[in-house]
């Protein structure tokens, strides 16, 4: 990665795994399946590094920050699913 972009090494490499439904050239949009995998896996003591780390998009790659990201962007869309459930 430099200046925040990947590289089309990096790009081509992102987008063959599974956990990738996309990537641009600064941007990873993951799976839905994925995402769900990772908040199930997250409550059970995992540690979010790890989890991207067994899917091949480790940190050091992609950046730290990423991952803090997704899992924050993920936490927020569960709890909004959550309150969607009580309400019904």
């Amino acid at each position: 990665m430099k200046d925040g972009k990947f590289t089309e090494e990096e790009r081509e490499y992102l987008d063959q795994l599974p956990a990738v439904a996309k990537v641009s050239k600064d941007r990873i949009y993951y799976t839905d399946g994925f995402r769900d995998y990772c908040l199930r896996v997250y409550h059970q003591g995992e540690s979010p590094s790890e989890l991207f780390r067994w899917a091949g998009l480790d940190p050091k790659l992609i950046g730290y920050k990423r991952v803090e990201r997704a899992f924050a962007r993920w936490r927020a869309w569960e709890e909004s699913q959550n309150k969607e459930g009580e309400q019904h």
